[in-house]
C-alpha cells in the first residue's frame, strides 16, 4: 500500500535556515518545498494542484511579511496550518498571529526535536489520508484474523499478514515488527495462563501488536534518543496512546477490548501513570496483562540507551513494583510461566539490525 509522505513548504529568505528545516524533515520522510520569496512561494500555492500539508514561514521577511502570508495562505486554503518562524518573540505579534490563525509559533534556534514534535502535531492532525490508510489496512487485517474457538492464534496471518500490517502501520517510525511479535507471543503466552477464553485471548494479542500505533506521531529523534528524555519530550511521548486509540476508534470490527490495551497500557495500578490516571481494576484486564509484558520485554532486549538483562532482572523488576505499578495477581501469574518458554520466545524474535525504538514510554 503506498503512503504518501506529508508535504511541507518553507518559506525563509535566510538560505541556511530554509536548508536546515528541509534537512530536518526529509531525514524524517516530509517532502519539503522550499522557498526564499514569499511572492513565489504564494504563487506556487495558488497554483498547487494538491495542497501542501502544512506551511512554515519566517516572519520577518523583505516584502510580503510572514503575517501576510499567513493572511493569504488562509484565504487561498483554510484548512492548511501555517506556522510562524522567529528569532524574536513579541506578544503584540504572537498575539496577531493567533487571532490570523497561525497554527504555531517556533522560536529559534530551534533544534530538530523541537522541529520535528512542531510539525507532527499540526500535520498528523490533519492528515486524514493517513489515517484513513491505517484504518484501511487495519479492517482488511480483521477481515482476514478471526480468532478460532479455543484459540488465540491469527489463522493465515503469519507471517504475511502481520508483516503487511505492520509495513502498512509504518512500523520502523515506532518499533520493530520483532518487538510487536514478541509481545504479542508473550501476551498469548500469559493469558493463556491466566485462563483467558478464546475471544479475550484474540484481543490481547491484537492490542499487543497495535499497541504502540500512536508513536507514529511521535519525532523519530525521540524515539531514538539514547539517554533520557527530558520533560518536553515527555510531553510528546504521553500522547502516543490516545493517537492510537483515536486512530482505531473508526475502524469497523475493532473489538474495544483491543483499543483498550492501546489506550491503557501505561496506566500504573496506583494510578499513577497515563492517559488517564486509572487504579486498580479501573484499568481493563487486557492493558494490566499487558504492561507486564511489554515491561518485561524492554528489560530483556537491547534498548537505544542499554544493553539487554535477563529475565531474573525482569522478575525482579515486577516484584518490586507489585501492588504499584504491576496488579499483584497479574504478577503472581507471570511469574509462574516457564522461564524456558519465555526465553524460547525471545530468541524466536531476536531484535534484528532495524533501529529499535523506546517500547516502553
Amino acid at each position: 500500500m503506498a503512503v504518501f509522505a506529508p508535504t511541507v513548504v518553507v518559506i525563509d529568505d535566510d538560505e541556511l535556515i530554509g536548508k536546515y528545516l528541509a534537512e530536518v524533515l526529509t531525514i524524517e520522510g516530509y517532502e519539503c518545498k522550499c522557498f526564499r520569496e514569499s511572492l513565489t512561494a504564494l504563487a506556487y500555492l495558488a497554483n498547487a494542484d494538491v495542497p501542501p500539508d502544512l506551511v512554515m514561514t519566517d516572519l520577518r521577511m523583505p516584502g510580503i511579511d510572514g503575517l501576510e502570508v499567513l493572511r493569504r495562505v488562509r484565504a487561498l486554503s483554510p484548512k492548511i496550518p501555517v506556522i510562524l518562524i522567529s528569532g524574536i518573540y513579541e506578544l503584540a505579534t504572537a498575539l496577531e498571529a493567533a487571532q490570523a490563525g497561525a497554527a504555531d509559533y517556533l522560536l529559534k534556534p530551534a533544534n530538530p526535536a523541537e522541529v520535528l514534535s512542531m510539525v507532527a502535531r499540526h500535520v498528523r492532525s490533519g492528515a486524514r489520508a493517513d489515517q484513513a490508510a491505517l484504518q484501511k489496512a487495519l479492517a482488511s487485517f480483521l477481515a482476514h484474523c478471526k480468532p478460532a474457538d479455543g484459540c488465540a492464534e491469527l489463522p493465515d496471518c503469519q507471517p504475511e499478514r502481520v508483516l503487511e500490517l505492520l509495513q502498512a502501520l509504518s512500523t520502523k517510525r515506532y518499533e520493530t515488527m520483532q518487538h510487536s511479535l514478541r509481545v504479542a507471543s508473550y501476551a498469548t503466552l500469559f493469558g493463556q495462563a491466566y485462563g483467558l477464553g478464546s475471544q479475550a485471548l484474540f484481543n490481547l494479542r491484537l492490542g499487543a501488536l497495535l499497541h504502540d500505533i500512536g508513536k507514529i506521531a511521535v519525532p523519530r529523534n525521540v524515539l531514538l534518543k539514547p539517554g533520557p528524555l527530558d520533560e518536553r519530550e515527555w510531553q510528546v511521548m504521553r500522547g502516543h496512546p490516545q493517537i492510537g486509540f483515536q486512530l482505531l476508534a473508526a475502524v469497523p470490527d475493532l473489538p474495544k477490548e483491543a483499543a483498550q490495551v492501546v489506550y491503557a497500557h501505561h496506566e500504573r495500578y496506583d494510578g499513577a501513570g497515563y492517559p488517564c490516571g486509572l487504579r486498580g481494576e479501573e484499568i481493563p484486564l487486557g492493558a494490566r496483562l499487558f504492561s507486564i509484558v511489554d515491561t518485561v520485554d524492554a528489560i530483556t532486549c537491547n534498548r537505544p540507551y542499554r544493553a539487554a538483562r535477563g529475565f531474573d532482572v525482569a522478575f525482579g523488576e515486577l516484584k518490586k513494583h507489585t501492588g504499584t505499578q504491576f496488579d499483584p495477581s497479574a504478577v503472581e501469574a507471570f511469574l509462574r510461566l516457564p522461564e524456558p518458554e519465555l526465553i524460547n520466545i525471545r530468541d524466536q524474535y531476536p531484535d534484528s539490525e532495524e533501529l529499535s525504538l523506546r517500547s516502553t514510554a
